[in-house]
This record gives structure tokens, sequence and C-alpha cells, in this order.
């Protein structure tokens, strides 16, 4: 997409001054033959979809992803630090301990 206005003002006058194709047509009569009659058959434009062409949905991004939001509840270094990665280290070895850590897949360790 371009920046200039200029440019997208004259894409949208060439794309508003189409209506549609025109294609030669010469319908057959009810016992299968042709006609003498000729005429054009006109495939319309939609014009809605030429006005979005250059328009397209972006999906939203989850901001976890691009590393804006850290949503950790008790906030141990920053995300991926190695002072963070020691701290949850420590805490699965104490939920481990415990015996509370259940698997789905009846895991027992080892």
């Amino acid at each position: 997409m371009t920046k200039f206005a200029i440019i997208e003002n004259a894409k949208r006058t060439a794309r508003m001054c189409f209506v549609g194709i025109a294609i030669p047509h010469q319908p057959s009569l009810a016992d299968g033959m042709f006609g003498p009659i000729r005429s054009e058959k006109i495939l319309k434009f939609n014009r809605k979809a030429l006005r979005n062409m250059g328009k397209r949905k972006v999906e939203k991004v989850d901001p976890r992803m691009l590393g804006g939001e850290d949503t950790m509840i008790v906030k141990m270094g920053k995300p991926g630090s190695r002072e963070r990665v020691e701290a949850l280290r420590s805490q699965y070895e104490a939920i481990d301990a415990s015996g509370e850590n259940l698997s789905p897949f009846g895991w027992d360790g080892d």
C-alpha cells in the first residue's frame, strides 16, 4: 500500500471507472440451436471488494509473544533470565516434593 494520498486517490478513481466486463454472447434457442441475436453478457465487479483490496485484516497478536507484558504473579528477574529460570525450577521442585503435582498422563517421575 502506498503512502501518497494522490496515488491512492488515482487508484480508487481507476477502480471505480470499471463496472464490469462485457463478453460477446449468443444465446441458444429452445431447440439448442443458436439464434440470430447476438448480445453482450456483463460480468459485474464486486465494488466493495475492489474498494477494500488494499485493506487487509491483521490478526491481533498476544502481547506476551511480543515481550510487552509480564504476567508472572511473583516476578523474579526478567522473562528468560537465569534468575527466573532458577526461581521456577525451585518452585516446581517444591511442588514435586509436596506431592501435589498430578500429571494428566499418569507419569510418576521415572
